[in-house]
């Protein structure tokens, strides 16, 4: 052995303990032996020293060999006792044996003593053995593991109470089976392919493997196999061991860190992490999009703070507000001007969250970019639309406004000193119309799709309002609502007003209306011919109107101020044949405020 082996010897003839070590000596590899000539002094030996075995004489005083035995189990010393006794008998052998001695031995010439020091060091051996697999024991039955032991035929002699668990069977029900039982064909040839690999010169001491145990109900059980073979002397092989691994809460975590993983990869918008515990907060990880979006790869852009994307352009204003919001550990959004790899500039919508562990503190951040260069490049068409429709309704205003207010006055004058008056009123009817699509015309170009700041209003009073203010003739109003809207107050009673001027424009100065509530909104309806099939579709359009003399932005005009509120308008027939105008969403919609 390679281990030193600390022998004490009890005998009460010092020659013979002389003899004995001399043996011990020649015959063992390293020993070192302790002579005592009185059973109690070695008892104090073994309190206060440590051996690895203990051989004793049977005749001495003032106990005999086997009371010396108990007296060392019960000091709780289990190392291996030999009895080496001059004092031979079958009784006294069969004593030792029953007491649970390691060994007995005859005293006698050099064979019996070359047979004693081989008995010790084999019994020594096999305690070191038997002591190691304990402590491994203890620490297999504490991790809770299957465990199984197959033998040299190929059958189950071992499986613990974990192993029973995983598999759902009894003990008594695996034992004596042969690993088919709990395997399908695949994972049994693979496993005797494993172990044949550990049987070869060359191959490994283990095999790591992963195996799907098939249990007494249920699915597959996906597991992982650490597979070696007994320990056995010569070409006697004596069987395999193994301790098996549920897998299946790893499995599923792997599966789904891959199908997250993939759903960051593949993200239509780029998506980035940083460490903010490393120096400068660099990315630790950019997707498949944000590759694509700036041009640069993964190994350019790892490792690196993803401040490279800005240029000179970069609003100084977007990248203070993304500092300040990972000084105070807080998500925010930004519009960026960046710059590709290749130089060309795109506009980013900038998203970051902190990412924080149990305890709060802040381990990661979380960016999402999102290019908006073609919503921006809409913004700016928009913008310049819009000042160039200022400038419309500008040229509108002064430059057309002006030359008809002088049209009209000078037709006044003309018409108070001529004879002619009915061409001179027909004249002053076409400059009235001009002027009304102006109005309208500038209502459109200056409101456009925005209200402003929304109040709740009573639906009933605005449209007793609106009514109040309209050219009404003999036409009647019956209000049937009680509803609370929230709207602009000023553009709802245009809208009103709107409305009722188009029934009585298209209805006659006798028709009535009425105004009413729908489950999510209103509508205002007349008792009037209808609308006419030809004018459906294009009722909204500016400039459509089936009444002579109408500008036709009456209905336009309603449709943008419903839209502005995030409401939706329908033309419908009434209850009585009519016209019905629906308003719906009122309750569910948010204004778009200016």
């Amino acid at each position: 052995m390679s281990a030193a082996i600390d022998v004490l010897h009890v005998d009460d003839d010092p020659s013979v303990l002389d003899l004995a070590e001399a043996y011990f000596e020649r015959e063992l590899d390293s020993v070192a032996v302790t002579s005592e000539t009185d059973p109690e002094a070695a008892l104090e030996r073994l309190d206060d020293g440590s051996f690895d075995c203990v051989v004793s004489d049977y005749d001495m005083p003032p106990m005999d060999g086997l009371a010396f035995f108990d007296a060392v189990r019960e000091r709780n010393q289990k190392i291996p006792f030999v009895l080496y006794t001059g004092k031979g008998s079958e009784e006294i052998a069969s004593q030792a044996l029953n007491a649970g001695v390691t060994g007995y031995f005859q005293k006698g010439g050099p064979e019996q003593l070359r047979r004693l020091a081989n008995r010790v060091d084999q019994a020594v051996d096999e305690y070191r053995t038997k002591e190691i697999a304990e402590r491994y024991s203890t620490v297999i039955e504490a991790l809770g593991y299957p465990v199984y032991v197959v033998d040299e035929t190929g059958v189950f002699r071992f499986v613990n109470e974990p192993f029973a668990e995983l598999t759902g069977y009894d003990r008594e029900e695996i034992i004596g089976s042969t690993p088919g039982f709990i395997k399908d064909d695949a994972a049994v040839a693979e496993a005797e392919d494993r172990l044949g690999t550990i049987l070869s010169s060359s191959g490994p001491d283990v095999q790591r493997f992963s195996v799907d145990i098939v249990p007494k109900e249920g699915d597959p059980v996906p597991c992982r196999d650490h597979m070696a073979a007994l320990p056995y002397d010569g070409e006697c092989f004596e069987g395999s061991v193994g301790i098996l691994r549920d897998v299946s809460d790893e499995r599923e975590r792997r599966e789904e860190l891959e199908t997250k993983t993939r759903a960051l990869n593949e993200a239509p918008v780029g998506i980035t992490i940083t460490d903010p515990q490393r120096e400068d907060n660099p990315m630790v990880y950019v997707n498949d999009r944000f590759v694509e979006m700036t041009g640069y790869g993964r190994e350019e852009s790892i490792g690196v703070n993803c401040r490279f994307l800005q240029g000179p352009d970069t609003e100084e204003e977007s990248v203070r507000k993304l500092r300040d919001a990972i000084d105070a550990e807080d998500s925010t959004s930004v519009e960026l001007l960046n710059y590709r790899k290749d130089g060309t500039e795109f506009w980013n919508r900038v998203s970051i969250a902190p990412i924080s562990d149990a305890d709060g503190t802040v381990t990661n951040w979380v960016g999402f970019q999102e290019e908006i260069t073609a919503f921006k490049e809409r913004e700016a068409a928009l913008e310049r639309q819009n000042d160039r429709l200022d400038s419309f309704a500008s040229i509108v205003s002064h430059d057309l406004r002006n030359p008809l207010n002088v049209a009209q006055g000078r037709v006044e004058l003309a018409r108070e000193v001529s004879d002619d008056a009915e061409n001179l009123d027909a004249a002053l009817d076409a400059l009235d119309r001009m002027e009304s699509i102006v109005e309208r015309t500038l209502a459109l170009a200056r409101e456009g799709e925005t209200v402003g700041d929304p109040v709740h209003v009573d639906l009933a009073a605005v449209a007793a309002d609106s009514w109040s203010t309209v050219d009404t003739a003999s036409a009647t109003l019956s209000v049937e609502t009680d509803r609370e809207v929230l709207a602009d107050p000023d553009r709802l009673r245009n809208l009103f007003e709107n409305l009722m001027r188009n029934a009585i424009d298209h209805a006659g100065s006798d028709v009535s209306l009425r105004v009413g509530d729908l489950p999510d909104g209103f509508f205002v309806e007349d008792d009037g011919p209808g609308i006419d099939p030809a004018m459906a579709d294009t009722l909204f359009e500016p400039g459509e109107s089936g009444a002579a003399g109408n500008t036709g932005f009456g209905l336009a005009i309603v449709k943008e101020i419903a839209t502005a509120h995030g409401w939706t308008v329908e033309a419908t027939a009434g209850t009585d044949g009519g016209a019905r105008f629906e308003v719906r969403g009122v309750d569910k919609r948010t204004p778009a405020t200016r």
